[in-house]
């Protein structure tokens, strides 16, 4: 959790509050929830796999592993690699612009669907052979 400060403080340098956190005495496992009004944004670990999520303000949206946004912004093709927390966190620093514009009530709900379809492909993509 120490290692979010900076990331942290750069999303309350860029107009985002805490809204929401929990922290277990099992396993060191948290959430922390942080928002500018547009989008969410979801820093968690459980039993140490942490993870970056996000998700539109809008009520009932689903959260989105922030390594979908990325393969969205950098037209990944292959999306079965793993993606570490440092990693997100600097993708979240360097392309905050670029994340929050997909965020915005103008892209969003285009943005979802290319959410949804890149996340189509990647379980694809993970379990070969598997259909819907």
């Amino acid at each position: 959790m120490k290692n979010n400060e900076k990331t942290y403080s750069f999303l309350k340098s860029n107009g985002f509050e805490l809204i929401q956190k929990d922290t277990s005495d099992f396993f060191g496992d948290y959430y922390d929830i942080f928002s500018n009004g547009f989008f969410q944004i979801r820093f968690s670990s459980s039993k140490s796999f942490e993870t970056v999520d996000i998700r539109s303000n809008l009520p009932n949206e689903n959260w989105y592993d922030l390594a979908l946004v990325k393969a969205l912004l950098y037209d990944e093709k292959k999306l079965n690699s793993t993606t570490t927390i440092e990693e997100h966190r600097d993708f979240l620093q360097k392309e905050f612009t670029n994340i929050a514009e997909l965020f915005n009530d103008r892209n969003y709900l285009v943005a979802k669907k290319s959410l949804e379809e890149v996340g189509n492909e990647r379980a694809k993509q993970m379990f070969p052979g598997i259909r819907k």
